[in-house]
């Protein structure tokens, strides 16, 4: 069996771990993979797939058509075998679904995420994404994968497609790369990922202050970078104790976040962080983290609440925040404690082999 992968997404991009993980996996199991994007073909040198690069140059808003269009001439001119499968980003389905059931080869949808662009963007996004499970929910052998039982469930109440044709592939980590390790001597926060605006980072300064004004001595970590990025460098010359960085590469990433105590996760209740599954979650986790955030569905895993992870309503996020790492503060063992089970956990439950399982699994059933 062939995989292709039809996505709009970059490997440069903070969101291709999953991407990057899923193919990976495939291929160590024995499937080719193909990825189709814009990507140069230097950032797929180093993995171990093909790669067929495309230019998608359009003004915001007609990237996904014009790359999709392009991608189905690229079909239209090149021979795939009838035991493909092809993965299907939902922002292209549209375009090239029709070709590829008229050749008779069978496909998959992933959606990581509904449209979550504001204003005329999202007006415009909404119909492609219901028309992209509409092709689910005709087609016999239709299947698409989603990334939380949240947006499992939203897919099926917006689209009438039955919960039998959608998976759950949540985002999970590399044990290997993410560990524990000696932490810093203060207690150490740490945020990782984009450093936008609607994602609430803007609240965790005052968290530190507040928290440093009860008497705790610790510190904040910020890693990242968007339309917050300056502002809260700004805000690191008025606060002591928080530092600003620029994204890190996985590496980097794994070993700072192996020397912090707590992370954070801060994104509020709207309906793109509700339906998510926070990568970042489980990075925290495997490197031994307890974790402090927003209570939500996005945010709460699935099997229920466990000590180590502290989520609060947006309203006491600061007030009880600071109540809880005050508890920490001064009693070290627990926190040795709750830092043991979140990696005993990411062990146990967030192996990115689960996500790859269900993938595989899939695949051989649209292949029959």
């Amino acid at each position: 069996m062939q995989i292709y992968w039809f996505t709009g997404r970059s490997l440069n991009d903070l969101c291709s771990t999953t991407q990057i993980a899923l193919a990976t996996g495939l291929n160590q199991r024995g499937y080719p993979v193909t990825f189709i994007n814009a990507d140069s073909p230097d950032s797929h040198a180093a993995h171990p797939w093909k790669h067929q690069p495309m230019s998608a140059k359009a003004p915001r808003g007609l990237q996904s058509r014009t790359l999709a269009k392009k991608m189905r001439s690229w079909l239209l001119e090149n021979e795939i075998g009838s035991d493909s499968v092809a993965l299907l980003d939902w922002r292209i389905a549209k375009y090239l679904v029709p070709l590829l059931q008229q050749r008779e080869i069978k496909w998959v949808i992933i959606d990581r995420s509904p449209p979550a662009d504001k204003g005329i963007l999202s007006l415009l996004q909404w119909p492609s994404w219901k028309r992209s499970w509409k092709y689910v929910k005709t087609n016999p052998s239709g299947h698409g994968c989603v990334v939380s039982e949240e947006h499992r469930n939203f897919v099926h109440k917006k689209t009438g497609v039955s919960l039998s044709s959608i998976t759950v592939l949540p985002a999970g980590v590399d044990l290997d790369r993410f560990k524990t390790n000696d932490g810093f001597q203060k207690l150490t926060l740490v945020y990782h990922g984009k450093l936008d605006r609607n994602r609430g980072v803007l609240l965790l300064p005052t968290l530190l202050k507040m928290a440093k004004d009860t008497g705790i001595d610790l510190c904040l970590k910020m890693i990242g970078d968007g339309d917050a990025f300056d502002s809260l460098e700004f805000m690191a010359q008025q606060y002591d104790d928080l530092e600003i960085h620029h994204s890190l590469t996985q590496d980097e990433l794994a070993q700072l976040l192996s020397q912090c105590h707590i992370g954070l996760l801060p994104m509020p209740e709207s309906k793109v962080w509700t339906l998510a599954s926070p990568l970042k979650r489980s990075e925290y986790a495997a490197s031994g983290l307890a974790i402090l955030g927003i209570d939500h569905s996005g945010h709460r895993l699935e099997d229920g609440e466990v000590e180590w992870m502290k989520l609060l309503s947006q309203e006491q996020f600061l007030s009880e925040g600071v109540n809880w790492l005050k508890m920490l503060a001064d009693d070290n063992s627990k926190l040795e404690q709750l830092n043991l089970e979140a990696r005993r956990y990411a062990e146990e439950h967030m192996s990115w082999s689960h996500s790859i399982d269900a993938l595989e699994n899939i695949l051989k059933s649209v292949s029959r």
